[in-house]
């Protein structure tokens, strides 16, 4: 009972910095625009920066539904990783994969668990 209440502080800690970043990284892509596509001169869309920002976005609400306790925000939080792993990009898939289901999953398995034992 106290490792899974110490988890969740760590999960919420997590979640409440990643939310941040992810509301920085909105207004960064819609005023700044992405970083990467311009230093390669590639044309940056409205679109994309909009289809960008909607990612982030969600990524934030899934942050925040970590936060209390539901288990629907774990998915919303990995969508950068489907999004690495669309690009090529493995090696980061994996590892924000890993820690994000190492951070966020951890405390709502070991609650399933205890439940179970209690029932």
């Amino acid at each position: 009972m106290r490792l899974t209440k110490i988890l969740f502080g760590l999960s919420d800690l997590c979640a409440w910095m990643l939310m941040t970043v992810a509301v920085l990284a909105v207004v960064a892509v819609l005023f700044l625009g992405p970083g990467p596509d311009a230093q390669q001169a590639k044309p940056v869309s409205s679109f994309e920066a909009m289809a960008l920002s909607l990612l982030w976005i969600l990524v934030a609400v899934g942050a925040y539904l970590l936060t209390r306790r539901r288990p629907a925000g774990l998915l919303l939080v990995i969508l950068p990783a489907f999004l690495w792993l669309f690009q090529g990009e493995v090696l980061p898939a994996l590892i924000y994969a890993a820690f994000a289901l190492l951070v966020f999953a951890t405390p709502l398995v070991l609650v399933w668990r205890e439940v179970r034992r209690g029932a």
